[in-house]
């Protein structure tokens, strides 16, 4: 018998080296790749002075979408710069006008967002009546928004406005 073939002359090999120079370049890749990919989605919404809006416990953030507005029986679209009276979201009649008005807007809107749920931030007076509220919401559902969020300012657990 061989001594070769059994295995007992072979050369004892060296342990496996770990090459940590390479392993920390390529974490530090990741890690950084991690931290520019990373999108923070922070909104900002400008509330009109003087506006006393609801207060709320959710905690829920606001969307960047659209805002509309309803204070003092008027209604603003950020989308548009102009008002409209709250009468206007009350009868058929008027609202099919209004929609006609709003819908080249609104779907040119979409089209650039390209996205299939549109949102809506909604910004109401804390003395706007909820059947107003309720016309609104109708008409802009009716326009396409899918998801409409209300607006309110954050209050402390246990603490009554």
């Amino acid at each position: 018998m061989n001594l070769d073939s059994m295995g007992m002359n072979r050369k004892r090999r060296e342990p496996l080296e770990l090459q940590l120079t390479a392993m920390i370049d390529v974490f530090s890749m990741i890690v950084i790749f991690l931290i520019f990919g990373t999108v923070f989605g922070a909104a900002d919404m400008v509330i009109p002075n003087g506006m006393r809006i609801p207060n709320s416990l959710s905690k829920e953030g606001i969307e960047a979408a659209p805002r509309v507005s309803i204070e003092n029986g008027e209604v603003k679209m950020s989308l548009l710069e102009k008002s409209f009276s709250l009468a206007s979201f009350r009868t058929s009649e008027t609202k099919v006008e209004l929609k006609k008005l709003l819908e080249p807007t609104i779907m040119e809107y979409q089209k650039k967002r390209k996205e299939s749920v549109a949102a809506l931030n909604l910004v109401a007076d804390r003395d706007t009546a909820y059947q107003d509220v309720f016309d609104v919401v109708a008409t802009f559902r009716e326009l396409g928004f899918n998801t409409i969020l209300f607006v309110a300012s954050g209050v402390a657990k246990g603490k009554a406005p």
